[in-house]
């Protein structure tokens, strides 16, 4: 084989090995699907929602002042929320001593916006729903005493925890990496595959222009089953022995 690989010939490859590179692909897919579904657990998500400050400010002499502080305090709440002084309150709430909420809590803020969003992921949706309600509202308290916030409150909401779905994005990737992997493999395997397969090769290994070529497949007469027909050779060459046997035998007839 080349050296080196033109498009033509990658994408020859591709449609000589396309067997085996669906294979590769099928076969990473069903793993990533029996792993998602049956091996891990779902992840549930839950959410609180906390509203810093009043959405009208109806005294005007103060409503420029009022929106210039908001940025500072959403920024701040939103550290504070995320802090140990706000976490250690919710484990030992909770009972959770060995559990770390940084990595299942998730603290988001929009531009331009005076709600901050709780998410709460974890395996068990009671649990995360409970994580998320008790954070919002212990948040709240130590708000009121090291921040002095009064005008916070909890939207009250009564959704359920969420269910995240990573079958879909799961499979898609697995979809992409087993074709990745099926071309690579039909690379390597037609590396490694020293036969000749056009004259182009061989106009390289000898360095001479081929002038013709021919089919060296033998053309044998075959019966129905596939098994080349020996039976009617042998058949006529009987025919021709017994014809020579009985000339001869006239012959020595008519010289007698």
């Amino acid at each position: 084989m080349q050296s080196e690989m033109t498009i033509k010939d990658f994408f020859h490859l591709i449609k000589k090995r396309i067997i085996v590179i669906s294979v590769i692909a099928a076969m990473v897919m069903v793993i990533t699907a029996f792993v998602t579904i049956f091996l891990f657990r779902p992840v549930y998500e839950a959410s609180e929602h906390i509203l810093i400050g009043n959405l009208q400010i109806t005294n005007a002499e103060n409503s420029y002042e009022e929106t210039q502080k908001i940025p500072q305090t959403l920024a701040s709440s939103v550290d504070f929320i995320k802090s140990s002084i706000v976490l250690n309150a919710v484990k030992q709430e909770l009972g959770l001593q060995e559990v770390s909420l940084e990595e299942k809590m998730m603290i988001e803020n929009n531009k331009d916006s005076q709600i901050i969003t709780i998410h709460v992921k974890d395996q068990d949706a009671e649990l995360a729903k409970k994580i998320a309600k008790t954070t919002a509202a212990i948040s709240i308290q130590k708000m009121n005493v090291f921040l002095k916030l009064n005008e916070v409150k909890i939207l009250e909401q009564n959704e359920d925890p969420i269910k995240e779905n990573n079958v879909v994005s799961s499979m898609t990737i697995s979809l992409i990496v087993g074709v990745f992997l099926g071309i690579g493999l039909a690379v390597i395997l037609e590396q490694l595959d020293d036969s000749i397969k056009n004259e182009r090769t061989v106009e390289e290994l000898i360095g001479l222009s081929i002038l013709g070529k021919f089919d060296g497949k033998a053309k044998i007469q075959k019966s129905g089953k596939g098994i080349p027909n020996y039976k009617e050779f042998y058949k006529e060459r009987r025919k021709f022995s017994a014809k020579e046997k009985k000339n001869q035998a006239d012959r020595a007839t008519t010289i007698s």
